[in-house]
């Protein structure tokens, strides 16, 4: 049986809030390696994590090539940016190390002032829910002009 995307989304408190209908990807697994969630912490200023996964974590997962390929193509492509404006995090249990876990990403778009939404449920592998992401991604475009 095909896993249901949990993402909350409401159509009409979406189109009160002037987001356009939201895009939901498939779920899909992931998998918290250790190494990579210790180049993680690393990478972010953090010390070795030992034997937890941080908070932040689930950020990098935005990266994955389904997601990304998504955002990029509700931006408009390579002549705007996205600039990172919000994030919140809310955990219902911990993340643990070389673990499994299901995403389900639902992306929006907002028109003003623009943006792209992304909200992310992270599930185990039994459906229950660990944690919801939501980031907010200002869209910027890009200018030829030199700054001065």
């Amino acid at each position: 049986m095909a896993a249901q995307n949990p993402v909350h989304s409401h159509a009409e408190d979406q189109k009160a809030r002037g987001e356009d209908a939201p895009v939901c990807l498939s779920p899909f697994e992931v998998r918290t390696e250790s190494s990579v969630v210790a180049a993680f912490s690393r990478e972010t200023g953090g010390q070795e994590t030992g034997d937890f996964v941080p908070l932040t974590f689930p950020f990098c997962w935005l990266t994955l090539p389904k997601v990304r390929a998504e955002i990029l193509e509700m931006i408009g492509g390579g002549t705007f940016v996205p600039v990172h404006e919000s994030q919140s995090f809310a955990y219902e249990r911990a993340l643990h190390l070389d673990t499994d876990y299901l995403l389900a990403f639902e992306l929006s778009q907002v028109a003003k002032p623009p943006r792209v939404i992304v909200r992310l449920t992270i599930l185990t592998l039994a459906d229950e829910v660990c944690a919801r992401l939501e980031t907010v991604l200002r869209i910027v475009a890009l200018t030829s002009k030199a700054a001065t």
